[in-house]
Parts: structure tokens; sequence; C-alpha cells
């Protein structure tokens, strides 16, 4: 009986995130596929919440936002930790101007008028930036994508992209 309440207690105990990054660096090797990376980023930073609710959380913080008229810009931005290597943080906000393009950041354009979200870009890590055009011929085929935003983005077309959302090129 005293067993059954130890085991309990154990498992009612909350781990830390550092435990659970440890925990997660001894079962796995460093290099996992983009699709598992992709899945564990997608969990959302909160248990409760799934990225897309995120994303629409930050929806209705810059519908009621005071200074943010029109359409506007969620942008999402990923930050590891700096000791917890396979820890990932993700911030949702929204911005009245779409960002410049940066490392490890995904942009959607909200428009009020018909209220739909478009998906604009994404631009992964440093690293991935390097090697993916690197794996090109071994790409599948739904990576194939993030390769052109990898190339688009160090083409400058990404930044061509910004400007023409914020009507900031004169388009002739």
């Amino acid at each position: 009986m005293t067993e059954n309440l130890a085991d309990k207690a154990a498992s009612s105990v909350k781990k830390t995130l550092g435990a659970h990054s440890v925990e997660l660096a001894r079962q796995s090797p460093v290099d996992a596929t983009s699709d598992e990376l992709q899945n564990e980023i997608h969990r959302g930073t909160q248990s409760k919440k799934s990225y897309e609710e995120q994303i629409w959380d930050a929806v209705a913080a810059g519908l009621n936002h005071p200074a943010i008229e029109g359409d506007f810009f969620i942008v999402v931005l990923f930050k590891k930790e700096r000791h917890l290597t396979n820890v990932v943080h993700q911030y949702f906000f929204p911005r009245q101007s779409c960002p410049t393009p940066e490392f490890d950041q995904t942009v959607y354009h909200y428009r009020r008028k018909d209220q739909k979200i478009k998906y604009i870009w994404t631009v992964p890590d440093v690293a991935t930036c390097k090697w993916l055009p690197l794996k090109e011929k071994e790409l599948e085929q739904d990576e194939r994508h993030l390769l052109k935003m990898v190339k688009d983005f160090t083409s400058g077309n990404l930044d061509l992209i910004c400007r023409r959302l914020n009507n900031e090129l004169l388009l002739i």
C-alpha cells in the first residue's frame, strides 16, 4: 500500500523543463528529421494550446490592439534555449507591418475584411538554411517548399515580398 502511495506521489510531481530536456537528449540522437522537429514545434509551447490555437490568440490580440488598424501580420519567432539545446520556445505576436525576414521566423498576413489568415513564409534556423540547399537532391517533396523559402530568403526575394506588403515598392 505504501509503495502505491509513493508511486502516485512521484508521478504527480511535475518535471522541470531541464529534466525533460536531459531525458530527451538521452533518448534520441541530436539529428532528428525535419518532420519530427516540425511536429514537436507545432505541439505548442504550452501543452494545453496547439500551434494553431496560439496563432488565433495572436490574431485576437491584433484585433483588440488599439494601435493596429486594418490588415496586420502575425509573427512567430522560435528561440532555442542556450544551454538546453533541444528546448525551443515560440513567441506569437501581432504587428501592423510585415517584418523584415530573419532566421527562426514564420509570418502570416491577417485580412480583416474577409477574416482570413494567409501563410507568407518560414525562415528556419541558420544551420538549416546552410545545409538544406546542399541536400536538395535528397529532399522529400514536402520538404522542397521549405527549400524554396530558404532560397528566396538568401536571394532577397522575401525582402521584396516584405517591401511590397508594406507598400514600400513602386510597381512598374
